[in-house]
């Protein structure tokens, strides 16, 4: 079933509590945890970043998955970056804005592709 303006309207409010939830998970001060990989960090960025921009994007249907979309999502992403600096047990951390970046390529690149094939997007 394609994505519509009167379900968009749904996503639209999923994004707001996703990017409540991102930012309460990656701004609280937290002692850090024992990670089960080394990169198990940047992974859980990505993921974040690209479930995200699915949000982003099938909140506004009507436009492509342009710059429009995908810039603010990055902006959000070296914003947090910079909060972490502040924060204790937090650190900025180019490889985190990669992550995030990777995340919304990942949704530009395969997914949506994948979206638009099953005539979802």
């Amino acid at each position: 079933m394609p994505i519509t303006r009167c379900n968009s309207a749904g996503f639209r409010i999923l994004l707001g509590l996703g990017l409540m939830v991102a930012s309460l998970a990656m701004l609280s001060p937290k002692a850090p945890e024992p990670l089960l990989f080394s990169w198990e960090d940047k992974l859980w960025h990505l993921l974040t970043f690209l479930v995200l921009a699915f949000l982003a994007d099938a909140g506004w249907p009507e436009n492509g998955f342009e710059a429009i979309k995908f810039m603010p999502l990055l902006a959000y992403g070296i914003g947090i970056e910079i909060l972490q600096y502040f924060i204790p047990n937090r650190f900025f951390g180019l490889d985190d804005i990669a992550a995030d970046a990777a995340g919304i390529a990942l949704y530009g690149l395969l997914v949506l592709p994948l979206l638009r094939r099953q005539n979802i997007r």
